[in-house]
């Protein structure tokens, strides 16, 4: 008997747009998969709330993206309703999202992160005068919103009043030059290595999902022991913060070849333009192998 699938996308946070995208894309494979499903948006909330329990689904696939998708509150909700979903619990979810939370974590387990200090207040961070170029991030946003790479102190005060009117609190990163590199991961499996070369500026938002300038190299051309050592990372990042199902690992590998890791995605886009299906592809799994995979793994994941 095929199973029922919740398939969640939309939601309320700044990824919305993201997340439909995401969302349509894995439609289109439980339709070609022959999977009885039913699309749920939780933007409102207690018509979303109402449905899914109507529904009695035997599992909701996750393509929510942001606050409210990929932090922990959605995971809490389908556990406190007995529905199995597909990815990481509500803990893992919630440190994944907070990129200061995430680093407290990678330092915990000696896994190597560029430096960073994080300010609760905007006195506080404007008061702080680090050692330029440095990264300016809004810790709980995703898709590459509220980043900003600063080369000065007048640069750095507007990038630390924009964040902080996304966000409670701003994490200020040293800026690592380097290449970009993401390592896709599914229950056990590391997928091979996506490099993005960015024609101009950095892998923001504009760049990711706008101007198609963006260009992707899976297997990424890494001397044998720097991709095996880039992949082992990317899993002991994973592994250490109890990731389950999919996930991605971001990491920059500098010019002398040290990898650092700068966060964890554990709801990857599932996009035209997403790394996780590119770099499943060069695998010989097909966007609909990995959707369906995915969601055997949510139902051998039950939480």
């Amino acid at each position: 008997m095929s199973k029922k699938i919740a398939l969640l996308y939309g939601g309320y946070s700044r990824e919305r747009e993201i997340s439909i995208k995401s969302g349509k894309a894995v439609e289109g494979a439980l339709q070609r998969l022959g999977y009885t499903y039913k699309v749920f948006d939780p933007v409102e909330r207690e018509k979303f709330l109402e449905e899914i329990v109507d529904y009695k689904p035997d599992l909701a696939f996750i393509a929510l993206h942001g606050k409210g998708g990929e932090d922990g509150t959605i995971q809490s909700l389908l556990e406190f309703l007995g529905i199995p979903y597909t990815g990481s619990d509500p803990k893992t979810s919630m440190i994944c999202m907070d990129k200061v939370l995430t680093k407290m974590y990678l330092e915990k387990f000696n896994i190597n992160t560029p430096k960073w200090s994080f300010f609760l207040n905007i006195e506080d961070a404007l008061s702080f005068y680090p050692e330029f170029p440095v990264v300016v991030k809004a810790p709980n946003e995703g898709s590459s919103i509220g980043v900003y790479i600063v080369n000065n102190q007048d640069e750095y005060k507007k990038a630390v009043e924009d964040v902080f009117k996304l966000d409670e609190k701003v994490l200020v990163e040293q800026f690592i030059k380097g290449r970009e590199l993401t390592v896709g991961i599914l229950d056990d499996e590391v997928f091979d290595i996506v490099e993005v070369v960015v024609e101009e500026g950095f892998y923001d938002y504009q760049n990711k999902y706008i101007t198609g300038k963006t260009k992707y190299i899976c297997p990424a051309q890494l001397p044998p022991e720097v991709y095996k050592t880039v992949q082992d990372i990317g899993y002991k990042t994973y592994k250490s913060l109890n990731c389950k199902g999919q996930a991605r690992v971001d990491i920059i590998l500098d010019y002398s070849l040290t990898p650092y890791v700068l966060e964890v995605n554990t709801v990857p886009g599932m996009t035209e333009f997403s790394l996780l299906p590119k770099a499943a592809a060069v695998k010989g799994i097909s966007f609909d192998q990995l959707v369906d995979r995915i969601i055997k793994s949510g139902l051998k994941n039950d939480k």
